[in-house]
């Protein structure tokens, strides 16, 4: 089990909590506000704030001012292309990427899979697909993901972490692809399944709250920190009622605020009908938030 000590105040220390989550590797958090917070063998050990977030590991090992690619790299998840060549190569790792990754490979071609972020895609985020075709009691989009990738990975499938391909040419009758660490890949096919992002709010102070209390996609790490605290959910689509329906377990009401005039103009009707019978979630509606305030962390936002 994989220890993460940090304070919520961190944008880091929510990068690592939300790749692990979406990895759905098992993990624990411990809270640490200050010196006071550190246990004895870890001051006897010399840690201090300053080292903050780090990561214990049952083996005794720790990472200090630990990040996602330093956590992935000890972890083995990072590595060097295995061939020179490859008949496929696969950019974005969501369902559309691992889809292809698992027909390719279990064809025999010698396919690579390159995720700039984590194996999952935008799914990763949703706590909860009900229509998802197999599963009738519904599977978080983290486990979708890892059954996708292990599958990739039976039939030879290469995945490459943490990596981005930032411009491509056809040469010679392969496809030439530059990735930003100053790599290259070279495959005789190219599929793009990069997937999309989510619309941001455009608000001039937006970066400053991005992970201290303002987050894109289901936020499915920080739930257990939402315990009887008002939160509020953007949007009105399918990506927006599942968060909304798993923060409603921890906070003491969620509020979903929708540009347009109802939800079923672009929610499934089986998440709506679900909604409807969560107590405390309510909506606005013609509504956007259109300023953020606070000191540590996103404090109050205004509509």
């Amino acid at each position: 089990m994989i220890t993460l000590f940090g304070n919520l105040g961190s944008r880091q220390a929510y990068e690592l909590r939300d790749f692990l989550q979406r990895s759905n590797v098992p993990f624990s958090w411990s809270q640490v506000d200050g010196p006071a917070d550190l246990n004895p063998r870890q001051r006897e050990a010399g840690r201090t704030i300053t080292d903050l977030p780090f990561v214990e590991f049952a083996s005794g090992e720790v990472l200090l001012n630990a990040s996602v690619r330093s956590l992935a790299t000890k972890m083995g998840w990072v590595a060097p292309a295995k061939c020179l060549e490859y008949d496929v190569s696969i950019y974005g790792a969501g369902p559309a990427g691992l889809s292809a990754a698992v027909y390719a490979a279990s064809e025999g071609l010698k396919t690579v899979l390159i995720e700039r972020a984590t194996v999952g895609g935008q799914a990763g985020t949703s706590s909860l697909i009900e229509n998802f075709l197999g599963y009738p009691q519904g599977i978080s989009g983290a486990e979708i993901a890892e059954k996708a990738r292990l599958q990739a990975l039976k039939f030879g499938a290469e995945i490459l972490l943490l990596r981005e391909g930032v411009h491509g040419v056809f040469r010679d009758n392969h496809i030439h692809v530059n990735l930003a660490d100053g790599g290259e890949l070279v495959a005789k096919a190219n599929i793009c399944a990069t997937g999309v992002e989510y619309l941001r709010l455009n608000l001039p102070n937006e970066a400053e709250f991005l992970g201290r209390g303002l987050y894109y996609g289901g936020g499915l790490s920080e739930g257990a920190f939402c315990q009887d605290e008002e939160v509020f959910v953007v949007g009105g689509a399918n990506s927006a009622g599942q968060a909304a329906a798993h923060l409603s377990r921890f906070a003491k009401r969620v509020t979903m605020l929708v540009r347009g005039a109802s939800l079923g103009e672009s929610m499934s009707a089986y998440l709506l009908e679900k909604l409807k019978k969560v107590g405390n979630v309510e909506y606005r509606f013609h509504s956007e938030v259109v300023e953020l305030d606070g000191r540590t962390g996103l404090e109050r936002i205004r509509v």
